[in-house]
C-alpha cells in the first residue's frame, strides 16, 4: 500500500510533506497530556470541593490515576480558614509526587495560577519522623495533586495511600465543633514540631488554653479543652458547688 505522501506528485508535494510533519509532533503532543490537569478543574482526573466545611478522603479515592488533582475552595476568604491534616503513607511514598499549594485564581487562558503558594515544605509527606503534617491555608482554593513518578520511580496501585482531613473554619464565632477538632489539632501540631519542622497551623479563631477565671475542667461550660463563651453554669452543678462550700 502506498503512502498518502507518494500519491502526490509535482510541486504540490513538498507542501503536504510539511504539513504532515508539522501536525504529527501536535497529534503525539494532544495524546500525551490530554490526562494532565487543568487548573482548578481537570476534564480527566479532579475533584473539586464547594460549599463543605469539613469531611476527609483517601488517596486511592481521591487520586485514583496519575495524574489526578483534590480542590478545595474557601467560600469566602475574608471569613473563613481552611486547615488540613494529612496522616502521611507508612510505607512506599514517592518524593515529589505530590505537591500541595493554595493560590487565588487560574487563568485558563494563560495557565497561569494566580497567587499561587507551596506548602511541600510543610507536608513532607515522605518524611517519616512525623506521621501527621498540618497546615493553615487563607486563599480561595487550596489544591493537592498527584503527578506521575519521576523517572526510574515505580509504584504499585495502593502504594503510598494517605488519609487527608479538612476544616473550613469561621474567622468570628466559629463553632463549638469546629473549635474541638481544631484545639486537638493543634495541640499535636505544636507536639510534633521543631527547628527543622515547624507546625503549620500559624493561628486559630478558637480559644485553646486560656481559660477565664473561675472555671475548671468540672464546669459545665469546658468541653474537650474548649471553653464556651458567654456560658453560665448549670443550675446542677451550681447547687454541687454550693454543697461543697458548705452554703
Amino acid at each position: 500500500m502506498r503512502s498518502v505522501v507518494s500519491q502526490v506528485s509535482g510541486p504540490s508535494r513538498r507542501p503536504l510533506l510539511a504539513l504532515l510533519l508539522y501536525l504529527a509532533p501536535l497529534l503525539l503532543m494532544e495524546g500525551c497530556c490530554y490526562a494532565a490537569p487543568s487548573g482548578p478543574e481537570s476534564d480527566s482526573c479532579s475533584t473539586l470541593v464547594q460549599s463543605r466545611f469539613f469531611g476527609f478522603f483517601l488517596s486511592s479515592s481521591a487520586f485514583p490515576s496519575m495524574p489526578c488533582s483534590w480542590t478545595l475552595q474557601n467560600p469566602d476568604p475574608r471569613r473563613y480558614t481552611i486547615f488540613l491534616k494529612v496522616t502521611k503513607p507508612t510505607e512506599h511514598c514517592v518524593p515529589s509526587q505530590l505537591r500541595t499549594f493554595q493560590y487565588e485564581s487560574f487563568l485558563e487562558t494563560t495557565r497561569t495560577y494566580l497567587g499561587m503558594e507551596s506548602f511541600d515544605e510543610v507536608v513532607k509527606l515522605c518524611d517519616a519522623s512525623a506521621s501527621v503534617a498540618f497546615l493553615e491555608a487563607g486563599k480561595q482554593f487550596l489544591q493537592m495533586r498527584k503527578g506521575l513518578p519521576r523517572a526510574g520511580k515505580t509504584t504499585k496501585d495502593g502504594d503510598g495511600d494517605f488519609k487527608t482531613e479538612y476544616l473550613v473554619v469561621g474567622k468570628r464565632n466559629p463553632s463549638m465543633a469546629a473549635c474541638q477538632m481544631l484545639c486537638q489539632w493543634l495541640e499535636d501540631c505544636l507536639a510534633s514540631s521543631t527547628s527543622s519542622r515547624p507546625c503549620g497551623i500559624m493561628q486559630t479563631p478558637c480559644t485553646c488554653w486560656e481559660p477565664p477565671p473561675l472555671l475548671s475542667k468540672g464546669d459545665s461550660c469546658y468541653h474537650n479543652g474548649v471553653y464556651l463563651e458567654n456560658c453560665l453554669p448549670s443550675m446542677k452543678e451550681s447547687g454541687r458547688n454550693a454543697e461543697i462550700n458548705g452554703e
